[in-house]
Order: C-alpha cells, then structure tokens, then sequence
C-alpha cells in the first residue's frame, strides 16, 4: 500500500489540523456471474490464470470446454481446439463463478464453458 500524507496545516477557526493525503485504492468489487475481459498470464495442466485489473482470475480445466485439449508440446503451452487457441497473452472473456478476499489481493475462479465465452 502506498500512502504520502502531505504537510499539516492549522486551522484558524477550531485549531484542528488538515493534511493532504494521497493514496491508490481498489473499488472495483467483482461478482458472481459478472462477465469480464482479461489477458492470459499463464498456463499449466491444471487450468490458466487471467489477469483482470489487479483481479487474478483462475480457470480450472473443469470450466474449459470439452472440446478443447491442453496441448505441452505447443511452444507456449496451451488450450487448442479447432477454432480456438489460449495461451499466454491470449485476450480472454470470462464469466466468474467465485470469489475470495484476502488482506491484500482478491482471488476469482472463472468459466468459459458458456456461449460467447473463451478467446477474443
């Protein structure tokens, strides 16, 4: 978190004293079912990350769809099928389905295994 609280100044008036705060904050909240835009940071086995904002959002093989395969021999790995390709820095939309708020960061599983969904 980055804070810059700037020089104090009195007032005349009750004697209470004003700063010049400056900061970087979050507001934007994902939802359940929102549909958003992102890019691929990586791919595994597993499933791939995309990269919403400061939003991390994971998408587990469980919510690929069927007709797409993970392909390691691909140079960068990816999902392949036989109109679509996702690997990193592929732009994606994505439907979440689940989020989980830490301290510092928040975390979401997504989906692409609806219409509309998958590789931009």
């Amino acid at each position: 978190m980055n804070i810059d609280i700037g020089k104090g100044t009195i007032l005349s008036a009750d004697g209470s004293a004003e700063f010049e705060v400056k900061y970087r904050a979050v507001v934007w909240k994902p939802f359940k079912g929102e549909v958003v835009d992102g890019v691929v940071s990586s791919v595994s086995k597993l499933g791939f990350f995309v990269d919403v904002g400061p939003l991390s959002v994971f998408v587990s093989t469980h919510l690929i769809p069927s007709d797409m395969s993970f392909n390691p021999a691909s140079n960068p790995p990816a999902y392949q099928s036989d109109d679509q390709i996702i690997e990193k820095g592929s732009k994606i939309r994505l439907k979440i389905v689940g989020t989980r708020a830490d301290v510092n960061a928040i975390y979401a599983i997504g989906s692409i295994k609806e219409d509309y969904l998958g590789a931009l």
